[in-house]
């Protein structure tokens, strides 16, 4: 078998929109409890535990995402990985449909620009970090991917495409 495979790992960056969430819920919680409690009603009391309980078992974990991206034999699948448990793959691309993988902030991807591109983030909302840009295109549309993918994938991916793949 001379197949080339790869993977690599991203843990999202909480943002401002997560926190929001977070507080609102905990919030929301906080008013049915006290308001359950003050007027009498115990079991509106229970019922704001309960749903206290519920999000912290189970929606709290799913606002916390990680991006694994893994390519094998010119595929690159991104899946998302909910509360480090739960894994569905998010979007498959071939590497024959791509246009350009290029970094970010690379001028080769100049003649692009944005308009008419959907915009798809698996990257980890980190300031530093090395973010690679796929213009790509599907059944309707045009795609702008971005993602970190390690060294090894983008040796493998230049291989593949070497007239479609930039590292500067």
């Amino acid at each position: 078998m001379t197949g080339s495979y790869t993977e690599a790992s991203v843990k999202r960056k909480a943002d401002v929109s997560t926190y929001l969430a977070k507080i609102g819920v905990v919030l929301l919680i906080g008013i049915l409890f006290t308001f359950g409690f003050l007027a009498g009603q115990k079991i509106l009391a229970f019922l704001a535990i309960g749903l206290g309980c519920l999000c912290w078992f189970v929606l709290f974990p799913k606002l916390d995402a990680e991006y694994e991206y893994i390519y094998c034999d010119g595929q690159i699948d991104f899946d998302r990985i909910s509360g480090g448990e739960s894994r569905k793959t998010v979007l498959r691309i071939d590497l024959d449909n791509v246009e350009i993988m290029a970094p970010e902030k690379s001028h080769e991807l100049d003649k692009y620009g944005d308009s008419g591109l959907k915009i798809r983030d698996f990257s980890s909302h980190v300031a530093e970090a090395k973010k690679y840009c796929i213009i790509t295109s599907d059944e309707s549309n045009r795609l702008k991917i971005l993602f970190e993918p390690s060294e090894k994938m983008i040796e493998l991916a230049k291989a593949k495409a070497p007239r479609k793949v930039f590292t500067e």
